[in-house]
């Protein structure tokens, strides 16, 4: 789970870099665009991009850290972020896009999957069995 808030991170600092790109897209879905509402909306686009980035990534943390401690809550809250994010992951692998941001993607979305299959596993079900089991 802290290796997807990293790879987030990352996606979120790649559509900085990828300034341009993300530019022409919106020009080439409206090229009646000036200049300055292809900025303004370049700005909104990056804005929600981070702004959602550092929200997923923020829940993640805390999440990962109550999975850590056994609460099925923070598990099946997960497996429902995860789920989202292969979702997304599929979505955006239709949308325009760089190679590196692709694969970003790709990336991305095997992490989501294998998130949710390792907490779906035995030894997960076991463990957090465990941890509500009545303490002596």
């Amino acid at each position: 789970m802290f290796l997807r808030v990293a790879l987030g991170i990352l996606n979120a600092l790649l559509a900085f870099l990828s300034a341009d790109s993300i530019k022409d897209s919106i020009r080439d879905n409206d090229p009646t665009l000036t200049q300055s509402q292809v900025d303004s909306a370049f700005a909104v686009a990056v804005g929600v991009t981070v702004f959602f980035g550092l929200v997923f990534a923020l829940l993640y943390v805390l999440l990962a850290i109550q999975v850590r401690k056994g609460k099925n809550w923070a598990r099946i809250v997960t497996w429902v972020l995860a789920g989202l994010g292969v979702i997304g992951g599929l979505l955006g692998l239709l949308g325009n896009g760089t190679g590196l941001e692709k694969g970003l993607s790709v990336i991305i979305l095997l992490v989501d999957a294998a998130i949710i299959v390792f907490l779906a596993l035995k030894p997960s079900n076991e463990y957090f069995t465990s941890r509500r089991a009545p303490r002596h």
